[in-house]
């Protein structure tokens, strides 16, 4: 089946819990705002309760983000760390990465090859 400009692009979520560290697996294109509100809402029921967690954005499959995407980034930060804890991105595709170092976001969030780094640099 071929995909057209008009398709809704698709997007996922998966939490998975990792060494006391939230993993919240990406997959797809992260570009509107409905799927913006959703993962800001399954982000602040696992932050909820849960003070001074690590959150990890494992972006390995995600194949797209645009400036939503970026703002969501940003809210997820500010979110975390209002609630004590931390936001470490891992895994990132070239083309992602280049927009966070074009954005200069990259000096902003910790960004490491893979969920293993990230849980590394979560212990230590």
């Amino acid at each position: 089946m071929s995909s057209t400009a008009t398709d809704k692009p698709t997007f996922e979520l998966h939490v998975s819990e990792q060494e006391g560290a939230k993993v919240f697996h990406m997959e797809g294109r992260l570009m509107d705002q409905q799927q913006a509100d959703h993962l800001m809402a399954v982000l602040d029921q696992h932050l909820e309760g849960n003070e001074g967690i690590g959150v990890i954005l494992d972006m390995a499959k995600l194949l797209y983000m645009n400036s939503t995407g970026l703002n969501i980034m940003i809210s997820v930060l500010t979110r975390t760390r209002k609630a004590g804890g931390q936001v470490l991105l891992a895994g990132m595709s070239h083309g992602v990465r280049q927009l966070f170092v074009v954005t200069k976001l990259d000096t902003v969030f910790p960004i490491l090859d893979s969920v293993e780094l990230a849980l590394a640099k979560l212990r230590a």
